[in-house]
C-alpha cells in the first residue's frame, strides 16, 4: 500500500512541480545530468519503485513529501546510495575513485543548474553543499525512533563515502610521481581494513554494553559516522599541511596514539564487563549461566580483536613516515603526528557506548 500511495503522490506532485516549469525545462539539454522532465520523473521513479523489493533504495526510505518536492536530488543521491551497497562497489581504491570522480561530475552539474553565478566554487565545495542539502532532507524525515536513527545514520554514512573519496583525489593530486600515488592508495586500503576491524570492535562493545537490549542498535551506526568524520578531518589537515596552512598547538605522537586508542578500547571492555559481572553477583542476575558464559565469550573475542588491530595501526602510522618525505614541505610539522590525531579521536569515540548524538 505504501508503494501505491507513494507512486500516486509522485504522479500528482511531480507533474505539478516539473511540468509547471515546462517552458524552462524545454530549454535544457536532455540526458542523465539535465533537468528531468515530468515524464522523465515518472519513468525514473517507476523504475526505482520496481526494484525496491528489498527496501535497499533511497526512495524507499525518503518521505513522500521530500520525494515529491526534491525528486531530482533524491534520484541523484539514490545512485550513490545503491552503488555503495552493490557488488559494483570496489575495495580497490583506484577503481572506486574512478567511479566516484565520474559521479562527482553529475553532482556538480546538478549544483550548477540550480546555483547560477556560483560556478567558481570548486567541484569538492559543490559536492559538500549538495550532500549537506541531502543530509538536511534525511534529518527532516527522522522521528528519532530506533529504526529511523539507524536509517538516517546509514544514509549519511553512504553520503560520507563520496566526501572521503573527494579528499583522496585531492591527496593524489599532491603526489609528484606514481610511487607516491601508490603509497597513498596503499594507505587508503590499509585504513579501510582497519576501519572494518574497528566497526567489529564497536559492535562488540555495544553488544557487551546493551547485550540483548535494542537501545544500542543506533549507536553502532552513529559510530560509523563518527569514524568517517574523524577520517575526513585527518585528510583535510594533511592537505592543509601539504599546502603549508595547517597549524595545531597540540602534539600527537604516533606511538602514543596507537597505545592510547588500544588502551581506551581495552578499558571500555573492562568497564562494561565489570558492570555486568556485578549484576551476576547481586542475587538477581539478568542472565542465566549459559547466557553469562556467552557474554564472557564475546568479551574475550572483543579483547582479542583489540590486540589484533594494534600492529595494523602501527604499520599504518609508519606508512605516513614514508609519505612524509615525498609530500610535505613543512619542517615543523610531522605527517605521522597529524595522521595519528585521527586515532586519538577514534579513542575518544569508542568508550561512550551509552552516549550518542541524539541525547545532546
Amino acid at each position: 500500500m505504501r508503494y501505491l500511495n507513494l507512486f500516486v503522490l509522485f504522479l500528482t506532485a511531480l507533474c505539478f512541480v516539473s511540468c509547471g516549469n515546462a517552458s524552462k525545462n524545454a530549454t535544457e539539454e536532455t540526458g542523465e545530468d539535465s533537468v528531468v522532465t515530468c515524464e522523465g520523473v515518472k519513468d525514473s521513479l517507476q523504475m526505482v519503485l520496481s526494484n525496491m523489493e528489498d527496501g535497499d533504495c533511497l526512495v524507499y526510505w525518503t518521505s513522500d513529501t521530500v520525494c515529491a518536492n526534491y525528486s531530482g536530488l533524491v534520484l541523484l543521491l539514490d545512485t550513490l546510495y545503491q552503488h555503495v551497497r552493490s557488488d559494483e562497489y570496489s575495495e580497490n581504491a583506484k577503481n572506486e575513485e574512478q567511479w566516484m570522480n565520474s559521479y562527482r561530475k553529475r553532482i556538480c552539474n546538478y549544483y550548477d543548474r540550480y546555483n547560477k553565478g556560483q560556478e567558481s566554487k570548486s567541484e569538492f565545495e559543490k559536492v559538500e553543499l549538495v550532500l549537506k542539502e541531502g543530509t538536511r532532507l534525511v534529518e527532516s524525515n527522522c522521528d528519532y525512533s530506533t529504526m529511523e536513527m539507524v536509517v538516517k545514520n546509514s544514509i549519511e554514512t553512504t553520503f560520507a563515502r563520496l566526501s572521503e573519496y573527494g579528499l583522496l583525489t585531492q591527496m593524489i593530486s599532491k603526489c609528484k610521481d606514481d610511487e607516491t600515488k601508490n603509497l597513498v592508495y596503499k594507505e587508503w586500503e590499509q585504513i579501510e581494513n582497519i576501519r572494518q576491524d574497528m566497526i567489529g570492535i564497536v559492535d562488540g562493545l555495544v553488544h557487551l554494553s546493551y547485550w540483548t537490549g535494542s537501545g544500542g542498535i543506533p549507536i553502532r551506526t552513529e559510530r560509523w559516522l563518527d569514524f568517517s568524520d574523524a577520517r575526513k578531518r585527518m585528510y583535510q589537515n594533511l592537505i592543509k599541511l601539504e599546502e603549508g596552512g595547517f597549524l595545531d598547538s597540540q602534539d600527537y605522537f604516533k606511538d602514543d596514539a596507537v597505545q592510547y586508542l588500544t588502551n581506551h578500547l581495552k578499558e571500555a571492555v573492562k568497564v562494561v564487563y565489570s558492570d555486568w559481572e556485578a549484576d551476576q553477583s547481586d542475587g538477581s542476575p539478568l542472565m542465566d549461566k549459559s547466557e553469562w558464559k556467552e557474554y564472557q565469550k564475546v568479551a574475550k573475542e572483543t579483547e582479542k580483536d583489540i590486540n589484533t588491530i594494534q600492529p595494523k595501526l602501527k604499520e599504518w602510522i609508519n606508512l605516513w613516515s614514508k609519505l612524509e618525505s615525498k609530500l610535505t614541505h613543512k619542517d615543523n610539522q610531522n605527517m605521522p603526528q597529524v595522521a595519528s590525531k585521527m586515532l586519538v579521536e577514534w579513542a575518544n569515540i569508542t568508550p561512550c557506548m551509552e552516549e550518542h548524538r541524539f541525547s545532546e
